[in-house]
């Protein structure tokens, strides 16, 4: 069972990583579209795409504090 948990965390654990490097890139464009003063339907889909994604990972992110032992806490910084 307690290989199960720590296969299940790696898994978590890159794919946490993988959507925080996503919502980093979402950002940088939504800031030069900004800056370019881009399409508004292009943005507005960009943010919510964003907003989609944070949502995933604060999911993410409880389904791998949920594989740590009792009494373990991770804190999360906001991406």
């Amino acid at each position: 069972v307690d290989h199960m948990k720590a296969i299940t965390r790696i898994i978590l654990w890159f794919q946490l990583y993988a959507l925080e490097i996503h919502i980093e890139g979402q950002t940088k464009i939504l800031n030069w579209l900004n800056e370019i003063n881009g399409d508004p339907i292009t943005r507005g889909n960009m943010d919510i795409s964003r907003s989609n994604a944070r949502t995933n990972l604060a999911r993410l992110r409880s389904n791998y504090n949920a594989t740590l032992p009792a009494g373990q806490r991770r804190t999360w910084h906001m991406a």
